[in-house]
């Protein structure tokens, strides 16, 4: 069976806003409007991208939601493609990216290499289209771009409410991302496409035998568009004895998106705590 994931809109379009943060990945592109002073997020739109319409799909959605049009003093992008490494901090060398990114993911072509840092330990090096990164540069001159499993791997470091869980697990329609880490120290961060629930119980088991965590033991905190009610949360229940959705941080103030679970649009909300 399929996996689906459960993707709806809340809120209402709000004109006083001064804060933007965008999730944008090869299929879909989400947004969020933010009363930044306050944490408070206004108004959560999504954007299918299909393969045909490709970037063009980011401008599509810029205008047909009207974000174009509003001058935010705070823009925030996070940016999810396949073609990313992480590499000790201590290695890393600047003009070294590009040959360390080609040699984990092969060929980029003429792709521009970019690097976030995690931590003062680790940094992830990925790839962007130099057109899309133009068109970032061009809609919003402002924005603050950063891997989202970086954004990923930072809250899972530093979040509070996720100090004592083990592995933090995503699940999107077509992908999982997972932050493992042990005493409060990253030791992988990583993805993998997925087709139907048994793919992600799979990849799941299968990333727990390779760190030695017992299912019965290790602490697994989703986030995602999936409810309890979920196939793919029922199947994952049943092997993993402590697994529960994440919340968002303490500070965000939900009353604009009442009825939509803090695990939902997760990065998409919590980005503001990542810098």
């Amino acid at each position: 069976m399929a996996l689906t994931i459960k993707n709806e809109s809340y809120g209402n379009p709000i004109n006083n806003t001064n804060g933007l943060v965008i999730d944008y990945a090869e299929d879909f592109v989400s947004f969020c409007e933010f009363e930044m002073d306050t944490f408070k997020p206004l108004f959560i739109s999504h954007y299918p991208i299909n393969e045909a319409e490709g970037h063009r799909a980011f401008l599509t959605a810029i205008n047909y939601f009207q974000f174009s049009k509003k001058n935010y003093n705070t823009v925030y992008i996070n940016y999810f493609t396949p073609q990313f490494t992480l590499c000790p901090s201590q290695f890393f060398n600047e003009s070294d990216k590009k040959t360390l990114l080609e040699f984990n993911c092969g060929n980029i072509e003429n792709k521009i290499v970019l690097s976030d840092d995690i931590s003062s330990d680790v940094k992830l090096i990925y790839s962007i289209p130099e057109t899309l990164k133009s068109l970032f540069d061009q809609t919003f001159p402002n924005h603050r771009i950063k891997h989202s499993m970086c954004v990923l791997s930072q809250l899972m470091m530093n979040s509070k409410d996720l100090s004592s869980e083990d592995v933090l697990f995503s699940i999107h329609e077509s992908r999982i991302e997972f932050v493992v880490k042990n005493n409060h120290q990253l030791l992988i961060a990583n993805q993998f496409s997925v087709k139907t629930e048994q793919d992600v119980l799979y990849y799941l088991l299968f990333l727990l035998e390779q760190y030695q965590l017992a299912p019965s033991s290790v602490n697994v905190c989703l986030i995602g568009n999936v409810n309890t009610t979920s196939e793919v949360y029922i199947m994952l229940k049943k092997y993993i004895k402590h697994i529960r959705f994440a919340s968002g941080h303490k500070n965000l103030i939900y009353s604009h998106i009442e009825g939509a679970p803090q695990h939902y649009n997760y990065t998409l909300l919590n980005r503001l705590f990542c810098e």
